[in-house]
């Protein structure tokens, strides 16, 4: 039996849908990072206190670090939601690539399965002639 006419496309699809599987891996662990980053912002931030006494200096040093540690928050949040973003788009891509890969997949295993139909029908008519053959010796 002969190579499907579908084989190199269903290896042509099968290597996109591993692409599109390690770029939907690479972006959930993105959004997992994004996400530790974040909780350990939060984390950071809630164990820092304004002084209760001190001069205004280190007041301001602390007011300032938080500050610093609000906008860290929000640039985490905004890499998050980045992240959430480039994991709903891979996971499309990746649906896309599954259903591009099963398509010919079915297309290739319904050529096969003509293949083997058409040699059957084959095997059959070659043992029609045979047996005819041998008939005909019999008779003779």
């Amino acid at each position: 039996m002969g190579k499907s006419r579908y084989e190199p496309l269903v290896k042509l699809k099968k290597k996109s849908l591993d692409n599109a599987e390690r770029a939907l891996i690479g972006a959930n662990n993105a959004l997992s990072s994004a996400s530790d980053k974040l909780n350990s912002a939060y984390e950071y931030l809630s164990h820092m206190t304004l002084p209760t006494h001190g001069s205004v200096r280190e007041f301001s040093q602390v007011t300032a670090l938080i500050q610093a540690q609000h906008l860290s928050i929000e640039q985490c949040q905004h890499t998050l939601q980045a992240a959430q973003l480039k994991q709903v788009q891979m996971r499309e891509h990746f649906k896309q690539a599954m259903i591009d890969y099963e398509k010919f997949k079915y297309l290739e295993v319904q050529e096969m399965n003509a293949q083997i139909k058409a040699l059957k029908n084959q095997e059959a008519k070659m043992l029609d002639e045979i047996g005819t053959m041998i008939y005909k010796r019999e008779i003779l």
